[in-house]
């Protein structure tokens, strides 16, 4: 299905693009084999980027992400936490409703990360290295997402990891994306016509 939307964005003379950033919180955990003895629980993170959006229709839309995570877990049996920092490379595909002022828009995707840094509570032992966790992450994300009328949007997601630590995250976040751009030249922009299926005027 992705693939699909990629070729129907290629096949466009224009594309309706506009950029923005996110801020947000969330809660992480990691299971699996590896954590299944260690009682993990939930430990707060904070997560924060840019986003772009991709239009391809009045109601399908793509939007790729580039965050920086805050993320691990915690150990009721260690009585300590693990953090993880992460460079993180979410795309999702939306299907957008018009509801009231703004568009209300459940999606699905996938991401790839790559860890940076991270310690163990209380220790100088690395979260990634040699001796440790693999740098590499990828897994599946869902969000439902409400933006306003000013470009002012929150969501709702949750992830779940398929490498090393299995990490699955539930996240809160808070956005907001600019005015499309004239220099883009969209069509969408030249047209009017999702302006006008958004804010039915």
């Amino acid at each position: 299905m992705l693939l699909s939307f990629m070729l129907t964005v290629q096949a466009q003379k224009e594309t309706f693009v506009r950029f923005g950033g996110v801020v947000g919180f969330n809660m992480s955990k990691w299971g699996g084999d590896d954590y299944k003895d260690f009682e993990t629980t939930f430990k707060p993170g904070f997560h924060v980027g840019g986003v772009a959006e991709m239009v391809l229709t009045d109601r399908w839309s793509i939007q790729p992400e580039l965050l920086f995570s805050y993320e691990g877990t915690n150990s009721d049996l260690l009585d300590k936490g693990i953090s993880a920092m992460y460079i993180k490379f979410p795309i999702l595909v939306f299907y957008n409703f018009y509801v009231g002022s703004g568009i209300l828009s459940p999606g699905v995707g996938g991401y790839c990360a790559g860890g940076i840094a991270g310690k163990v509570d209380g220790g100088d032992q690395n979260t990634f290295g040699d001796d440790a966790l693999n740098r590499f992450d990828w897994g599946v994300e869902a969000r439902l997402a409400y933006e306003l009328r000013n470009g002012v949007f929150a969501s709702l997601g949750v992830s779940q990891g398929f490498t090393q630590t299995h990490s699955m995250a539930l996240k809160v976040s808070l956005g907001y994306k600019f005015p499309y751009s004239k220099w883009l030249h969209s069509t969408y922009y030249k047209t009017g016509v999702r302006e006008e299926n958004i804010y039915n005027e």
